[in-house]
């Protein structure tokens, strides 16, 4: 399986030399795990920023094209936003925002971006929504059932505004039995809820929220070429992880040797409409895991510090034999409010 290379940051090894330059030695060391032989999880004290980026309270997916050019989505809007990186500043700029074709007209226009995920292969990003009901409502939305290839230049790695291309996992999961039951349900009762995506090895992978099927997350496996060059609807590839049960995936970012996973809740708060909900309590523990890919298993790197905000998005910033360094962005903090983490081998 091919790592992710170009989502790292670095299609080749320029990031990696110049973050060996540029980001500082970690400090204080949390959530290690007990295991022998387990990666260690750092928190770094280094203070990254996204800057500049509309509805910055709700940001919700990040990938990147090269070592300075990122996509980054929020949940609350039908629009991405382009984002250049400044390794020296520590500072993701965001650039001009770009629309995404949508089919609703009203007032409240949304596609409940919930992925990115870049692809060296197709020279395009994609952006997938959640797939599942509204939240508060219960209510179906056709363009949170949207997923997105979003094509750049590759020699530059700036998004092409023109050529993007829409599509529906939808006929997909209709034909998926192990997803099937959960479509169109809410997400207070384990409906299906995409929250997590990104790229390896010529595959999209798609990490579900919910649902958490006595006690094992789902990640779905699928060729992007069959959802935008004319491919049949098929069921998807389903894998397995071992998360235990009222745990969610919240996003999975592809390293040299599997997966790393964010994990929470898998289902949301009550509402008026949907005063029941399935959650074991509040959404305040987000733990990262690793996966290799194949089976079920998955080592639990730690916990991270709870500092208001939700877990939502992964960036991958250097990935080599000795540790991999990543952000890990938060939904309801202003500008996702970055935490760096270094992940020991």
């Amino acid at each position: 399986m091919k790592a992710n290379r170009p989502a790292n940051l670095r299609p080749g090894t320029l990031a990696a030399l110049a973050l060996a330059a540029l980001l500082p030695v970690a400090c204080a060391q949390t959530g290690a795990s007990t295991d022998t032989g387990s990666p260690r999880l750092e928190i770094l004290d280094d203070e990254w920023q996204l800057a500049g980026f509309e509805n910055s309270l709700d940001l919700s997916g990040i990938a990147a094209a090269s070592k300075t050019h990122v996509l980054v989505g929020s949940d609350e809007m039908f629009h991405v936003q382009p984002g250049v990186v400044d390794f020296a500043k520590q500072r993701i700029e965001s650039k001009r925002p770009i629309a995404l074709p949508i089919e609703s007209t009203g007032k409240k226009q949304e596609v409940d971006i919930e992925g990115v995920a870049f692809s060296p292969d197709d020279n395009a990003y994609y952006v997938v929504g959640s797939h599942g009901l509204g939240k508060k409502k219960g209510d179906f939305q056709p363009d949170r059932h949207s997923i997105y290839q979003v094509p750049v230049d590759p020699a530059t790695g700036v998004v092409k505004r023109d050529g993007i291309r829409r599509a529906s996992l939808l006929p997909w999961l209709e034909k998926t039995p192990r997803v099937e039951p959960h479509l169109k349900q809410p997400l207070q009762q384990n409906g299906l809820n995409i929250e997590g995506l990104t790229w390896s090895g010529g595959k999209l992978w798609f990490g579900l929220r919910a649902p958490n099927q006595d006690g094992r997350g789902l990640v779905l496996e699928l060729a992007p070429g069959q959802l935008f060059d004319g491919g049949k609807p098929a069921p998807m590839k389903v894998h397995e992880i071992a998360i235990s049960k009222g745990r969610g995936i919240r996003e999975i970012a592809a390293v040299k040797d599997g997966f790393i996973v964010l994990t929470g809740n898998a289902s949301a708060e009550a509402s008026k409409k949907i005063p029941v909900t399935a959650a074991p309590g509040p959404d305040t523990r987000f733990e990262l895991l690793h996966w290799n890919g194949r089976d079920s298993n998955a080592r639990n790197l730690g916990r991270l510090p709870e500092n208001g905000g939700k877990g939502e998005a992964l960036l991958v910033l250097d990935d080599t034999d000795s540790h991999i360094e990543m952000l890990v962005i938060f939904d309801g903090l202003p500008g996702g409010e970055p935490m760096s983490v270094r992940i020991h081998r």
